[in-house]
């Protein structure tokens, strides 16, 4: 009997160290994949596309803290804004080169108002597939900001496809209460860099319902496909997502000069221009 209580344990010993390297090698896979997938994901399509939806989850999330400390009150997207709401990001970006706005973030990201929600970083302002830039004193200097925010937080002024910063056939969104639907409204979006100006996507919601003739539909401002033909979006649920677009007119080349004409007829890209207005505001 004795012998083979000896071998039991003897068993027992080889399994409990056999158990023990398993850990240890699981350890060094777990270790080893941590070094690498900040690489990947620099260098990856998908790895990127997490680090933008990443970048917009944190930035929605300051958003929403600000809005709990100032009674619900919501930051706006333009000056202005009914309720004297500050906006959200002020400067105009463009491919000028003594824009200081396009590449110093001390212009204006870092005087945001909620800057302090954001853990002060400016990477969250920039999708890393975003590789706009302007020249500084003969240096090539990226651009600060890639995100604009839902224009129904601002003064609403294309919601109704001709520019009026008074109309009042859609409402616009002052305050955390004010949002009907916070899983069908966008917060940030991607903007194509050529359309990128101001700090919010201009969006007209009239001529882009379901009942309206495809012919109907406008794209004011144009948001980014650079996410396999697609565009990251944040939702006021905190909810965040890449659309796929399926029109061509909505997926114009990147160029990176500004060049590229803004407030045009949707063609192809009625349905998706639907999508982003049924995604912008609902009556």
């Amino acid at each position: 009997m004795k012998p083979i209580c000896m071998n039991n344990r003897l068993q027992s010993r080889a399994l409990a160290f056999t158990l023990i390297e398993l850990l240890v090698v699981i350890t060094m896979v777990l270790l080893l994949a941590l070094t690498l997938l900040p690489a990947l994901a620099k260098s990856n399509p998908n790895g990127r596309t997490f680090r933008c939806l990443n970048n917009q989850r944190q930035l929605t999330t300051g958003w929403r803290m600000y809005s709990y400390d100032f009674k619900e009150a919501l930051l706006a997207c333009e000056n202005g804004a009914p309720g004297n709401r500050p906006n959200w990001c002020t400067g105009s970006l463009n491919f000028l080169n003594n824009n200081i706005s396009n590449w110093d973030p001390n212009a204006d990201i870092t005087k945001s108002p909620f800057w302090p929600y954001t853990g002060r970083e400016t990477s969250l302002f920039r999708c890393p597939s975003d590789q706009s830039q302007t020249i500084v004193s003969g240096t090539a200097r990226p651009r600060v900001r890639s995100y604009s925010m839902n224009s129904v937080f601002g003064l609403g002024a294309w919601l109704d496809k001709v520019y009026n910063s008074t109309q009042t056939v859609w409402p616009i969104y002052r305050t955390g209460t004010d949002i009907a639907f916070p899983g069908k409204t966008f917060v940030f979006a991607d903007e194509h860099p050529d359309s990128m100006n101001d700090s919010a996507l201009q969006t007209a919601c009239t001529g882009a319902q379901p009942t309206d003739s495809p012919s109907a539909a406008w794209i004011i401002d144009f948001p980014a496909s650079w996410h396999n033909g697609g565009g990251a979006f944040s939702f006021a649920d905190g909810r965040v997502e890449v659309h796929k677009w399926l029109g061509r007119r909505i997926q114009p080349p990147v160029t990176y000069t500004g060049s590229m004409a803004l407030n045009v007829n949707a063609g192809d890209s009625y349905v998706d221009v639907r999508w982003l207005a049924a995604n912008t505001v609902r009556r």
